[in-house]
C-alpha cells in the first residue's frame, strides 16, 4: 500500500479506520489507567496529516505533516496555545493536506532535529521551537528525480540516516550541512524503505515493502534492510516471506528490535541482522496498519495504528498477552470526515508519551504504560457510546463454489464471487482457503485446489477499518461419479 502516498493505498488518508486487534488483548495489572488528552493544532478545515513526531526530552515535542508544517512544544501536554505551528520551506499552503508532505522527524538532542520530506527535500534546526527561517533545507535531488523519504533516525547529533523509496538510504555525519554532506546508498531493488531505526552507530535497521504494483490484491512483501555501517556501508536485505508491508520500528537497542505490518501484526527480532528468519510476529488479528512504534528501552515500547489504538508493553519480546491494547480515539462514526489515524509515536520518558494523529491533532500522556487507558473528551463532546458505532460492512455471495466438484485430474480450479451489500461501506476484503493466512483480495477469486474437503471464507473490511462478519464456503474435489458430485454427498439410501 503506497500506504501514505500512492492513491491504491492511501485514498482513505482521512477516513478514520475502527477496528479491534483481537489477539493483541489488554491484560495484566487494571490498578490504574493511562490517560490520553488531545488537542487540535492545525485549521480542522485542511485535515492536515502529521506524519511524524519526536519527543527527546519532556521539555519539547516537535511534530512534522503535511503542507510543510512542523509543530513544537516546550510544554507538550498543555493546550493547543501551548504548541507552535509555523509552515516551512517554499510556495504557498494549499488546501490539499497531502502536497508538501514532512514524513519523519528526529531529535537527538533537544538543540538539534533533522526531518525529511516526501518531495526529496531534508530540514534541519539547532532551534526547532523557532519561525521557519530556523530550519535549513538540503534538496537531495536538486532538479533531478524525486527521492521520497519515508523515515529518519539520528542515534547522535552527529549521525542521521533516512529511508526512502527505490530503494536508497542516504546518511551523513553533517545533518545540518548541505546536500553534498549526504552519501546515497543504493540498495537492490525494488523497494520502498518505509520506516528506519538507528539503535546506535553501528547498527541501523529498515523496514518496508518491494513496492510491488503488478498484483496490488496480494499486497506488497514485507522487506528488512539492516547495516552494522549504515554511513555508506552494506545494508543486507532480507524479504519476509508471506508477510505483507512493514511501517514504524523502533531498536532501543542491538538486542531488539519492534516493527508492525500491515494487517495490525507486531513483528519482533532480538537479532535484526540475522535475516528473515530473525523475526517473529505476535499475532494482533487486525487488518489496519501498525504505523509507528517507539521503544524507550528493551523493556518498554508502545505501538499505534491507524485506527486510533495504543499498545503497550513491559515485555515486548514476550508474547500476545504482554501487550496492553487500547482504543482511545473511537471511529467518530456521527462525521466520517473526523479522523482517527495515528501515524507516530515518540517518548520522552516513561511519564510523556506524544502521539501524531491525522487531522492536525496531537495526544499526549503522562503515564502512557498504565495497564488501560481512558480519554479525555474535547470540549463538549460526550463519550460515544453505541448508538454512535459504525455499521459493520458485509459480504455476500455472488457465485458460490458447488458442494461437489468433479475432476478427473489432481486438481480443479474452483471460481468465487462476492460482492459488498453496501458498496460505499467496503474498501476491500480479506479471504483464505482452509489453513492459509487471510490476505487482502478481491472479486473473483480463482483457486486451484486438489482432491478432499476445502472452507472458503472472506470478509468484507470498512472504509472504517471494521472487520465484517466471515461468510464461509464449503466444497469438495471429487473424482467423477455416475451421480453428478461427490460420494461422500450422496443422500441416504442412494447408490
Amino acid at each position: 500500500m503506497e500506504s501514505w502516498a500512492r492513491s491504491k493505498r492511501w485514498r482513505s488518508a482521512f477516513v478514520a479506520a475502527c477496528i479491534c486487534l483481537g489477539a493483541v488483548a489488554a491484560s495484566g495489572s487494571t490498578a490504574s489507567a493511562a490517560t490520553w488528552a488531545g488537542r487540535q493544532l492545525a485549521d480542522e478545515s485542511y485535515r492536515l496529516p502529521l506524519f511524524g513526531i519526536a519527543c527527546p526530552s519532556t521539555s519539547l515535542c516537535v511534530s512534522v505533516g503535511g503542507n510543510n508544517t512542523i509543530a513544537s512544544s516546550t510544554i507538550p501536554t498543555g493546550g493547543a496555545s501551548d504548541w507552535k505551528v509555523v509552515h516551512v520551506g517554499a510556495g504557498e499552503i494549499s488546501n490539499g493536506p497531502n502536497q508538501r508532505q514532512i514524513r519523519s522527524i528526529s531529535c537527538p538532542s533537544t538543540q538539534l532535529c533533522v526531518a525529511v520530506t516526501f518531495e526529496g527535500l531534508i530540514y534541519s534546526s539547532t532551534n526547532p521551537t523557532g519561525d521557519a527561517s530556523a530550519w535549513n533545507v538540503a534538496d537531495i535531488d536538486g532538479s533531478g528525480s524525486n527521492t521520497h523519504f519515508y523515515g529518519v533516525s539520528c542515534p547522535t547529533v552527529s549521525l542521521c540516516v533516512a529511508s526512502a523509496g527505490g530503494a536508497k538510504v542516504v546518511s551523513s555525519t553533517n545533518p545540518t550541512g548541505t546536500a553534498s554532506a549526504w552519501t546515497e546508498t543504493q540498495l537492490p531493488g525494488p523497494l520502498e524503505l518505509r520506516a528506519i531505526s538507528c539503535a546506535s552507530a553501528t547498527l541501523c535497521v529498515a523496514v518496508g515493502d518491494n513496492g510491488d504494483n503488478i498484483r496490488p490484491e496480494l499486497g506488497d512483501q514485507a522487506v528488512v534492510a539492516a547495516s552494522t555501517s549504515p554511513l555508506g556501508g552494506t545494508w543486507e536485505v532480507a524479504p519476509l516471506p508471506s508477510r505483507q508491508s512493514l511501517f514504524g520500528i523502533s531498536c532501543p537497542s542491538a538486542v531488539l528490535c519492534v516493527t508492525g505490518d500491515t494487517l495490525g501484526n507486531l513483528l519482533v527480532a532480538t537479532q535484526p541482522t540475522t535475516g528473515a528468519s530473525a523475526w517473529r510476529q505476535i499475532a494482533g488479528g487486525g487488518t489496519v496498519q501498525i504505523t509507528d512504534v517507539d521503544c524507550l528501552s528493551p523493556q518498554l515500547c508502545v505501538a499505534v495504528d491507524n485506527n486510533g489504538d495504543v499498545l503497550t508493553s513491559t515485555s515486548p519480546d514476550g508474547g500476545p498477552r504482554d501487550w496492553t491494547f487500547t482504543n482511545i480515539l473511537p471511529f467518530p462514526s456521527v462525521d466520517e470526515g473526523s479522523p482517527n489515524h495515528f501515524f507516530a509515536v515518540s517518548c520522552a520518558s516513561r511519564e510523556l508519551c506524544a502521539i501524531a494523529v491525522n487531522g492536525g491533532q496531537i495526544f499526549t500522556s503522562t503515564d502512557p504504560f498504565a495497564a488501560s487507558a481512558t480519554v479525555v473528551p474535547k470540549r463538549g463532546e460526550k463519550a460515544k457510546g453505541k448508538k454512535n458505532r459504525p455499521k459493520r460492512p458485509r459480504v455476500a455471495f455472488a457465485r458460490r463454489p458447488p458442494p461437489g466438484i468433479e475432476t478427473t485430474g489432481r486438481k480443479a480450479t474452483v471460481p468465487i464471487r462476492f460482492f459488498a451489500l453496501n458498496r460505499a461501506q467496503v474498501r476491500g476484503f480479506l479471504c483464505k482457503l482452509d489453513q492459509r493466512s487471510l490476505k487482502p483480495c478481491r472479486s473473483p477469486k480463482f483457486y486451484r485446489v486438489g482432491l478432499g474437503r476445502h472452507v472458503f471464507r472472506v470478509r468484507a473490511i470498512g472504509w472504517t477499518g471494521l472487520r465484517g462478519p466471515v461468510e464461509v464456503a464449503r466444497f469438495e474435489v471429487c473424482r467423477p461419479t455416475k451421480y453428478g458430485f461427490c460420494l461422500k454427498r450422496l443422500p441416504p439410501g442412494a447408490g
